[in-house]
């Protein structure tokens, strides 16, 4: 049975992201403990979101994947992505960025898991991968909880810092 998008989770409610969410994101954004490991603690401003951040998120409307808003039981707790990765273009990356209030409940792990499951399994991707700032302990967790391994390093091209890069492949079929 095909899985629809966007995917469902057992807490998660996952809905393609829109203009009317910026404010949830600024708000998200100007948390600097969210931003500590993005962008030092900086937040990203109502103006970046309209300028280029919200034209990113909304790019992928008419293709299969793509950037979701994220709430539980109707509350938003942050955002995730499923989308062409930076470091290999023929494979697709996960993201996630959670409010405060969502960390260490699983959250970024159940909406991660659901996203790697939707893209083998009604995508076939060979591979997705994610990165984050190597000091990011709790991300990197949620990327070997989806099955992922380090496969390196590099500077990422739309936040200029250098990641570690983790990749999980598909399984083959039997």
């Amino acid at each position: 049975m095909p899985i629809p998008w966007p995917p469902r989770t057992d807490r998660l409610q996952l809905v393609d992201v829109e203009a009317a969410h910026i404010d949830l994101f600024v708000a998200l954004d100007s948390d600097p403990e969210v931003m500590r490991f993005i962008s030092g603690g900086e937040p990203n401003s109502r103006e970046r979101y309209e300028q280029a951040l919200m034209p990113r998120m909304t790019a992928y409307r008419d293709e299969p994947y793509g950037y979701l808003t994220a709430f539980e039981h109707g509350h938003f707790v942050g955002w995730f992505h499923l989308r062409p990765s930076v470091a290999d273009p023929a494979i697709l990356e996960l993201g996630y960025r959670l409010r405060r209030p969502a960390w260490g409940r699983g959250l970024a792990t159940e909406g991660s898991q659901a996203l790697v499951r939707y893209a083998f399994e009604q995508l076939e991707m060979p591979a997705v991968d994610a990165c984050a700032d190597p000091r990011n302990e709790a991300s990197i967790r949620v990327m070997i909880k989806c099955g992922m391994r380090r496969v390196g390093t590099f500077v990422h091209p739309l936040a200029p810092i250098e990641v570690v890069r983790y990749l999980v492949e598909r399984e083959p079929p039997r």
